[in-house]
């Protein structure tokens, strides 16, 4: 087969198949019932899991991946959101506004919750990830000698190739032409009766604080290692010098609030 007839099969094929998604997507519309989506966007580390468990148990919803693949970039996968039309869903991702994920978003009528955490004590449960889960994660795979760096120098590299990332991610949603609810994974921390309200009552659903609390406790008790993220750990462990380098990334984004993760204004 000629390289030419195998680029038009391919091309075919490609075709054929975004028309099979789009007779799908119309298909559900008119004969399915619409289900509800909670979407959490959520900065790596900053307790989503822990969150979703909780909403999960609250709502009945059942957790549903929305993106690819985990360990890809966690950009909204077409047909995922097709199959996932006519369920009641929670799901959460590092997701940043692309523009393709943010006409994803306006075409399945789904309002995001934007998930973020003091970025000095990410970067150190980041690198505690890296240290003692796993080596791969959507935004950094480490080199096969990174434990046999010290500590400094392992959390230079989540900083110099990881921190950029979330930035990027706080900055793109600040600008992003979409309706979002902002949360904090410090707000989940002291108050995560109010918070997790917060989201349903902006889903307009129902927020009763018993049912909330039990969950909360519930999810608590799957070995969630929400408590174990204690507030102020990267300033106690990053050195001035690296807090110095994350702060200048700011620069790059004049005019952009970053004190959800605990910055000042870029610039």
């Amino acid at each position: 087969m000629s390289r030419s007839t195998s680029q038009r099969l391919e091309r075919g094929l490609k075709t054929t198949s975004r028309r099979i998604l789009r007779m799908n997507l119309r298909l559900k519309k008119l004969f399915g019932r619409r289900g509800k989506t909670i979407f959490i966007s959520a900065l790596p580390k900053s307790g989503s899991t822990f969150l979703v468990n909780a909403l999960a148990r609250v709502t009945g919803y059942q957790t549903f991946f929305l993106g690819y693949h985990q360990l890809n970039e966690q950009d909204l996968y077409l047909p995922n959101l097709i199959d996932a039309w006519s369920m009641n869903v929670i799901s959460h991702q590092h997701t940043r506004p692309s523009a393709p994920n943010l006409d994803l978003l306006a075409r399945f009528a789904i309002r995001p919750v934007i998930l973020t955490r003091n970025i000095y004590d990410a970067t150190v449960s980041l690198t505690d990830h890296l240290e003692r889960e796993s080596a791969d994660t959507p935004l950094l795979n480490v080199p096969a000698d990174f434990m046999d760096r010290d500590r400094a120098a392992r959390l230079d590299m989540v900083i110099d190739l990881a921190l950029p990332w979330y930035i990027r991610f706080v900055a793109d949603w600040s600008s992003a032409d979409h309706d979002c609810l902002w949360l904090r994974y410090e707000d989940l921390t002291a108050e995560g009766v109010d918070t997790v309200g917060r989201i349903l009552t902006y889903h307009n659903l129902p927020a009763d604080k018993a049912a909330i609390d039990q969950a909360l406790s519930q999810a608590r008790g799957e070995g969630s290692r929400l408590n174990k993220g204690v507030l102020g750990r990267g300033e106690e462990q990053l050195s001035a010098a690296q807090m110095t380098r994350i702060n200048s990334l700011t620069r790059h984004y004049p005019g952009v609030d970053f004190d959800c993760l605990g910055l000042s204004e870029g610039g």
